[in-house]
């Protein structure tokens, strides 16, 4: 009998361990599905902030193209020379792709023949909003953005090249905002890739 005892009380033990066995195996389970999820769910992260971070240094370097661009154009645009409509602009890139923008006007004079959707294409390529504004106006918006001087109805061609003081303090302004915009969504993107790298 208390052979019969011993026996009954092991296969007790045997059956609560098997059973807090198989409890414990369900829990790491589920914890492995857990942690599982949480590594997909994190290379995803990962995969979308490098993502948005080649966008940025993409859009940073067409920023900075872009910047030299506009100064050799300016200069271009205020110089004496009386060939200087036989000199081609240097094109500025677009900032999605960081490629030259299609449609870009070889030559400062190509300017008063531009059709009005390539106009709008070369504004929005370089995300400059335009909604609302009259053709000459986003002539003129695309003029400033390409460095031109900017162009005087009714007056003399020499005289139109000249850039006003306030244009020339407005335009660096805005350059320097784009500039620094950039900068900071660079440094966000580091700084999220960093955190992600670290978890």
């Amino acid at each position: 009998m208390a052979r019969a005892y011993q026996e009954a009380h092991i296969m007790d033990s045997l059956t609560a361990s098997v059973k807090d066995l198989h409890t414990k195996t369900a829990e790491l389970a589920k914890a492995k599905g857990y942690h599982e999820e949480r590594i997909k769910n994190l290379t995803t992260a990962n995969a979308e902030l490098r993502k948005e971070y080649d966008a940025l240094e993409l859009r940073m370097k067409a920023n900075e193209h872009n910047t030299t661009a506009r100064i050799l154009n300016a200069h271009l645009s205020l110089s004496p020379l009386p060939n200087k409509n036989n000199i081609p602009l240097t094109p500025l890139h677009d900032l999605s792709t960081n490629r030259p923008l299609r449609n870009f006007p070889k030559h400062e004079k190509d300017m008063r023949t531009m059709g009005s959707a390539d106009v709008i294409q070369c504004l929005q390529a370089l995300d400059v909003p335009s909604l609302g504004l009259s053709a000459g106006e986003k002539k003129a918006k695309l003029r400033g953005e390409i460095g031109l001087a900017k162009e005087e109805t009714g007056a003399r061609e020499e005289k139109s090249k000249m850039p006003s003081p306030a244009d020339k303090a407005r335009t660096n302004t805005e350059n320097a905002k784009k500039a620094a915009e950039v900068r900071r969504k660079v440094l966000e993107a580091k700084r999220k890739k960093g955190e992600g790298e670290q978890r």
